[in-house]
């Protein structure tokens, strides 16, 4: 009995600290404008670690096609040359447009004087494997949005010579301003590890070039957080595409046969292409972690996985333009995906991410921060002082729970858990009731 009156007095807290606590009460949403504001910061962060998502005032990208928006509107048939084009202002990570969906304008909801966000259409730039046309300029609306079609982790340094100098010309206070630059490359270099340039994807190239473009940013941006953006397997989408009417073909061919080398290779070679994804994602995941413990206050980096499990998508999630580059419907979805990540803990993101066509987006709490790299110190406190716990707590998919059970350990309730080591350990609960879901929190003993 005074196990389960213990229990039953945790949970109660919790449920009456979200009731009376509004700035921690979390929703999820199908549009970011159905999202409770903020309240006003009274202070600026203290450092990188501190940093609320209403302290972005820049907003920045690299990548490949992508995030350049290449192709998303799909062909009207025959000759479009609309399908050719980039949709910057749409881009998932970073487009600007009214009305747009992504991390972008759900980060301009929180910080109405956000600059960087790209905007409108243009002719589609062109990078093939590190080797950048010589035609190619940036325009204006592209704003910061360094990405370029065709680009691999090695085209990385050449965005930067661009990016780093927008970004002293945009923010109104380059040197305290909090800025955020998203970074997703690694689907061409994947299709190039069947050509004649190789040499160039090795996952230690992939590692040195993305590796020395964050050491370039945390030395020339002040207050930054790089988000490193998992790469997610490009080959599924031969599969999913293989004998579709709906994909548009040339001279006979399917025309994503024609972008991606290895799809006119062999089922090995499409194996060996997710082998080197995981290797990317390895990599990144070592790079992250390297910016770990260096007590930096003006910089941080964070490292979202991108593990989408491309053969769940409905055909409509491919671009009609050559059903290889994502539809606007797919870039509405991961700028969801990518936008919920930001507010998870590390040890809580999904390994898999499926499709769902229903998926919402995370409104962020007064106690939510950008999980930088420093910040896993204070989840592996919340991991410390969880295990005097009898039981472990797991979470339903939804982010927003998982955020609110958090915020609750997080925000100074820590003494609570602290009072709760008269609980044995793993001791089994007996009462059922105690094993459904307490406002989102499933709870379940470890076992005998």
């Amino acid at each position: 009995m005074h196990f389960l009156s213990s229990l039953t007095i945790l949970a109660s807290t919790f449920i009456g600290f979200q009731l009376f606590n509004p700035s921690v009460t979390a929703v999820n949403v199908t549009s970011i404008n159905d999202c409770p504001a903020l309240p006003a910061r009274e202070s600026r962060p203290v450092d990188a670690t501190d940093v609320r998502i209403d302290d972005i005032k820049v907003i920045a990208a690299l990548g490949d096609s992508i995030m350049a928006g290449f192709g998303m509107m799909g062909s009207s048939g025959g000759v479009d040359l609309g399908a050719f084009r980039e949709y910057r202002g749409q881009s998932y990570g970073i487009g600007g447009d009214r009305n747009a969906q992504t991390m972008a304008t759900f980060t301009k909801s929180f910080s109405p004087d956000l600059v960087g966000p790209s905007l409108g259409d243009r002719s589609a730039s062109l990078c093939l494997t590190g080797w950048c046309s010589p035609t190619f300029t940036y325009k204006t609306n592209d704003k910061l949005n360094g990405a370029v079609s065709g680009s691999i982790a090695k085209s990385l340094d050449n965005q930067l010579d661009y990016i780093i100098p927008k970004i002293k010309s945009l923010a109104s206070d380059f040197d305290n301003d909090w800025k955020l630059i998203n970074i997703q490359i690694g689907s061409n270099d994947q299709c190039a590890s069947c050509g004649t340039n190789a040499g160039d994807v090795t996952s230690d190239k992939y590692a040195e070039y993305v590796s020395k473009a964050v050491e370039r940013i945390v030395k020339n941006v002040p207050n930054v957080i790089v988000n490193l953006m998992g790469v997610f397997r490009v080959s599924p989408v031969y599969d999913l595409t293989a004998g579709q009417r709906y994909c548009p073909s040339y001279l006979g061919q399917p025309i994503n046969r024609l972008l991606c080398s290895c799809f006119k290779s062999t089922s090995e070679a499409r194996k060996e292409m997710d082998a080197l994804s995981d290797s990317y994602n390895n990599e990144l995941i070592k790079i992250y972690q390297s910016y770990q413990g260096k007590n930096a206050t003006r910089y941080a980096v964070t490292y979202q996985p991108n593990n989408i499990e491309v053969g769940s998508f409905p055909l409509e999630m491919m671009s009609t333009s050559d059903c290889f580059h994502p539809s606007l419907m797919s870039h509405q979805w991961i700028s969801k995906i990518a936008w919920n990540a930001l507010f998870t803990p590390r040890d809580y993101k999904p390994d898999v991410i499926n499709y769902d066509k229903d998926q919402q987006i995370y409104c962020p709490t007064a106690t939510d921060r950008i999980w930088s790299t420093r910040a896993v110190k204070n989840l592996k406190l919340y991991e410390k002082k969880r295990s005097i716990l009898p039981m472990d707590l797991s979470f339903e998919k939804t982010k927003v729970n998982r955020s609110m059970f958090y915020s609750y350990i997080h925000n100074k309730k820590l003494s609570s858990l602290q009072r709760s080591k008269k609980i044995q350990k793993n001791r089994k609960i007996q009462d059922p009731a105690l094993r459904t879901i307490v406002t989102g929190v499933r709870i379940r003993d470890h076992g005998q």
